[in-house]
Protein backbone atom coordinates (compact mmCIF):
# COMPACT_ATOMS: atom_id res chain seq x y z
CA UNK A 1 0.00 0.00 0.00
CA UNK A 2 1.37 3.64 -0.90
CA UNK A 3 1.17 6.18 1.59
CA UNK A 4 -0.83 9.19 0.58
CA UNK A 5 -0.22 12.87 2.25
CA UNK A 6 -2.29 15.96 1.14
CA UNK A 7 -1.26 19.80 1.39
CA UNK A 8 -2.14 21.71 4.31
CA UNK A 9 -3.30 24.56 1.64
CA UNK A 10 -5.31 21.81 -0.55
CA UNK A 11 -7.05 20.97 3.09
CA UNK A 12 -7.74 24.91 4.00
CA UNK A 13 -9.17 24.97 0.39
CA UNK A 14 -11.67 22.37 0.63
CA UNK A 15 -12.76 23.71 4.22
CA UNK A 16 -13.11 27.05 2.91
CA UNK A 17 -15.01 26.34 0.22
CA UNK A 18 -17.00 23.80 2.08
CA UNK A 19 -17.94 26.52 4.75
CA UNK A 20 -18.67 28.91 1.50
CA UNK A 21 -21.38 26.29 -0.11
CA UNK A 22 -23.01 24.14 2.24
CA UNK A 23 -26.22 23.94 3.30
CA UNK A 24 -25.96 21.05 6.00
CA UNK A 25 -26.03 22.10 10.21
CA UNK A 26 -23.67 24.14 11.43
CA UNK A 27 -22.56 21.25 13.86
CA UNK A 28 -21.34 19.61 10.79
CA UNK A 29 -18.88 22.76 9.56
CA UNK A 30 -17.74 23.03 13.42
CA UNK A 31 -16.85 19.32 12.95
CA UNK A 32 -14.52 20.28 9.87
CA UNK A 33 -13.47 23.69 11.20
CA UNK A 34 -12.20 21.54 14.30
CA UNK A 35 -10.07 18.95 12.38
CA UNK A 36 -9.24 21.84 10.32
CA UNK A 37 -7.47 24.11 12.85
CA UNK A 38 -6.10 21.13 15.30
CA UNK A 39 -4.13 20.27 11.53
CA UNK A 40 -3.00 24.00 11.69
CA UNK A 41 -2.02 24.20 14.82
CA UNK A 42 0.05 21.07 14.88
CA UNK A 43 1.91 22.04 11.59
CA UNK A 44 2.37 25.78 12.86
CA UNK A 45 0.58 27.19 9.99
CA UNK A 46 -2.55 29.10 11.66
CA UNK A 47 -3.40 32.15 11.34
CA UNK A 48 -6.37 33.09 11.95
CA UNK A 49 -10.33 32.82 10.60
CA UNK A 50 -12.71 35.62 9.21
CA UNK A 51 -16.54 34.96 9.15
CA UNK A 52 -18.17 35.03 5.57
CA UNK A 53 -20.47 37.52 4.72
CA UNK A 54 -24.35 37.22 3.49
CA UNK A 55 -23.16 37.58 -0.18
CA UNK A 56 -20.88 34.70 0.42
CA UNK A 57 -22.59 32.04 1.51
CA UNK A 58 -25.72 30.34 -0.43
CA UNK A 59 -29.31 32.40 -0.33
CA UNK A 60 -31.73 31.54 2.44
CA UNK A 61 -28.26 30.93 4.82
CA UNK A 62 -27.21 32.45 7.67
CA UNK A 63 -24.05 34.01 7.43
CA UNK A 64 -20.95 34.22 9.59
CA UNK A 65 -21.52 37.93 9.87
CA UNK A 66 -23.60 40.81 9.62
CA UNK A 67 -23.73 44.43 10.67
CA UNK A 68 -21.53 47.11 10.40
CA UNK A 69 -17.98 48.04 13.07
CA UNK A 70 -19.12 48.16 16.56
CA UNK A 71 -22.27 46.28 15.99
CA UNK A 72 -21.62 42.64 14.36
CA UNK A 73 -23.32 39.94 15.12
CA UNK A 74 -22.97 36.32 14.43
CA UNK A 75 -25.77 34.25 13.03
CA UNK A 76 -23.68 31.44 12.22
CA UNK A 77 -20.40 31.21 13.36
CA UNK A 78 -19.25 28.13 11.46
CA UNK A 79 -19.34 30.03 8.42
CA UNK A 80 -15.77 30.44 8.42
CA UNK A 81 -12.48 31.49 5.96
CA UNK A 82 -9.39 29.94 7.31
CA UNK A 83 -6.27 31.93 6.46
CA UNK A 84 -2.29 30.32 6.40
CA UNK A 85 0.73 31.82 8.01
CA UNK A 86 2.99 33.44 4.63
CA UNK A 87 4.93 30.64 3.36
CA UNK A 88 3.15 27.25 4.95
Amino acid sequence: MSRKTIKITALVTLVNERNRVSTCQPDIRHGWNAILEEVLHKADAYAGYGYLTASEVPAGQKAGVTGEVGRFTFPDESRRRYYLKTGK
